[in-house]
């Protein structure tokens, strides 16, 4: 231990310079600062070699004799601070009063005081009981440290003050002799008595103000209607030039003390509807300048939302997909916590952030991040130049895996419901980027798009696509038709494809026949063998060749006969994997655990299936979740 604390001083004493301990340590923490005045105060009982070492850092004989402790001893500087706080009270009456400026006997009073209740309030909510500090200042004034706020106390002390003048508080009558501040906060007082602590009620008693008294209490004739408006009108002039009426308590306007006559307003109006009673007519006045003027909320959100929204109407951009970026750090930090917290708002709060653009939708969006950003770049470029995004997952842009991100963010896609600011700046780059069909396909029908109008004509291979699409025009979705429309590649043109050859009967239809009569469908795996006959390499031929527009129409015609889906227009695995629910729901057997995955699946992923899956699901009683 002794060596640590060794180390920490010579490396502090590199770092600081001289560790001087003439002045207590000065630049050392209270832990170090400690341990080398305790060295100095037993330098003559140590060991030669941790001498020496001390010397290293400058701690010699003299240097040691010289030293003084860290800090001043607690106790007595705790004595004579509670004497200069015992001299303060006599003078005021009390500590509430004392600010963190106030100043008593050369020391900072009202700074530690504020640090005193901070302690209090700690060591209480810990032990349960207050500490021994907080007992000595106590004895001094009882309510030093109220559980109620300090302004209230200090409003509190005015009043006792005057009535030890002599004077007597009358509810009835409208506290007649008062200021106008000390008889608007007495008469809150009357208003709010419900929902006072029983210390408040003590110390209102000993004023004068009960409970029969409170519920007598009148209005002060001095804020009678014509004062009222005078002091709406500084309202309307303040609304008018900063557009809210949120204003901090030491707000003055034109010489009118517009905060702390708000103030009190709101407390009126609060504890009318605490009451259960109607607003009243200065809350209406209040409500037609400003209707957020008294939220249910903390002023400090009401006039944040306020400048930001000021900047909203100056033109700033809110730009929510990037952590609201063009704003400075501190709105910055705010509208970031309104997203996250958005659902947990009043819906008051909701409507005005819609004001300002973050809705319910915005603040559910993902924004984009730094890499994100870099990859959307990326995408654009790559899109300018080949006009799709239906890219193969090993595409490489620029030394960027293009292909593997935009793969990442289609299996995001399909598995969030949470929209995301990147797929959204992808929709608008390439619509088609995430399709609902196979990638190849949106790949071939951007090929055939662009190839179109070359002037020595469309490739071979293209042509072989059209064909095929030609033929299985009517297992297309609804999108790919409407693509292929504006290709010209029409229903016209797939029904004038005629054929004058006349094919042999082929031997696997038998097979065929036998088969599904057996089982129901065509849906049989590709090494699937019925009576010695390849059925399953077959039937993959014929769908090859039906996609391809090589199959011959009366074979195609049998084919549909016995499985209208024998070539459906999503994987084959589907359809197998269909046709085993189809029979589980028929016969009421239990799924297996790999089927009861793949029914989930389909109902979580019910919006990217072709209409004719989302038919047949349903058909045997599986629908969106």
């Amino acid at each position: 231990m002794w060596q640590r604390f060794y180390y920490q001083a010579h490396d502090h004493s590199r770092a600081r310079g001289a560790l001087r301990p003439e002045h207590g340590f000065p630049t050392t923490g209270f832990n170090l600062g400690e341990w080398l005045y305790n060295q100095c105060t037993s330098y003559d009982s140590l060991h030669p070699g941790q001498q020496r070492l001390l010397t290293n850092i400058g701690l010699t004989h003299e240097s040691a004799r010289a030293a003084r402790p860290r800090r001043k001893h607690m106790a007595s500087h705790f004595q004579r601070v509670l004497a200069c706080a015992r001299t303060y009270a006599d003078t005021h009456g009390t500590l509430a009063n004392a600010t963190t400026d106030t100043v008593q006997d050369g020391l900072k009073l009202g700074q530690w005081l504020s640090n005193q209740r901070s302690k209090d309030r700690a060591h209480q909510l810990r032990h349960g009981t207050p500490s021994p500090r907080a007992l000595a200042l106590s004895a001094i004034d009882p309510w030093w440290n109220p559980p109620w706020t300090l302004e209230w106390q200090r409003s509190w002390h005015q009043a006792h003050t005057h009535v030890d003048g002599g004077h007597v508080l009358d509810p009835a009558a409208g506290f007649p002799g008062t200021t106008s501040a000390l008889a608007a906060w007495v008469t809150t007082q009357c208003a709010q008595y419900d929902i006072l602590l029983p210390g408040q009620h003590g110390l209102l008693a000993r004023i004068g103000i009960t409970a029969a008294q409170a519920r007598s209490a009148a209005a002060r004739p001095a804020e009678n209607e014509a004062d009222f408006a005078t002091a709406l009108g500084y309202a309307r002039s303040y609304h008018a030039a900063h557009g809210t009426l949120a204003v901090e308590t030491d707000t003055v306007h034109d010489g009118f003390q517009l905060g702390r006559w708000l103030r009190r307003q709101r407390q009126h109006t609060r504890g009318h509807a605490h009451g259960g009673t109607p607003p009243s007519a200065q809350t209406k006045a209040l409500s037609a300048v400003d209707p957020w003027w008294c939220p249910p909320w903390n002023l400090v959100w009401q006039r944040t939302w306020q400048h930001i929204h000021g900047q909203i109407k100056a033109g700033h951009r809110l730009d929510a997909a990037h952590h609201f970026r063009s704003f400075a750090p501190a709105p910055r930090a705010w509208l970031r916590v309104q997203r996250t917290d958005y659902d947990d708002l009043h819906p008051g709060q909701q409507r005005l952030l819609a004001d300002i653009g973050l809705t319910r939708e915005t603040a559910r969006t993902r924004p984009i991040t730094p890499y994100a950003e870099t990859a959307l770049n990326h995408a654009r470029a790559y899109a300018t130049l080949h006009h799709t995004l239906a890219v193969a997952y090993s595409t490489v842009h620029d030394g960027f895996p293009l292909g593997r991100w935009l793969n990442d963010q289609r299996q995001q896609a399909r598995r969030d419901t949470t929209p995301n600011a990147r797929h959204q700046v992808l929709t608008a780059i390439d619509p088609w980027w995430n399709p609902p069909w196979d990638l190849a396909w949106q790949r071939a029908c951007t090929r055939a798009r662009i190839t179109q109008t070359r002037p020595y004509g469309i490739p071979a291979d293209v042509r072989t696509w059209i064909k095929a699409q030609h033929a299985a025009w009517t297992l297309l979705r609804p999108q790919q038709q409407i693509l292929l429309t504006d290709l010209d590649i029409t229903p016209e043109a797939a029904a004038r494809r005629r054929t004058s050859r006349v094919y042999p009967v082929s031997p696997g239809l038998a097979h065929a026949r036998t088969y599904a009569a057996l089982n129901g469908h065509l849906s049989c795996s590709k090494d699937t063998r019925h009576d010695g006959f390849a059925l399953g390499d077959w039937l993959v031929q014929k769908r090859r060749a039906a996609r391809q527009g090589g199959l011959a129409a009366t074979t195609t015609q049998v084919l549909e006969d016995l499985d209208p889906w024998w070539n459906p227009p999503w994987p084959s695995i589907w359809q197998r994997t269909y046709q085993q629910a189809k029979l589980n729901h028929h016969t009421g057997q239990d799924p297996s655990p790999t089927l009861q995955r793949w029914t989930e699946r389909q109902r979580t992923r019910w919006n990217t299936l072709h209409t004719q899956q989302q038919h047949l699901l349903t058909s045997i009683g599986i629908h969106p979740g």
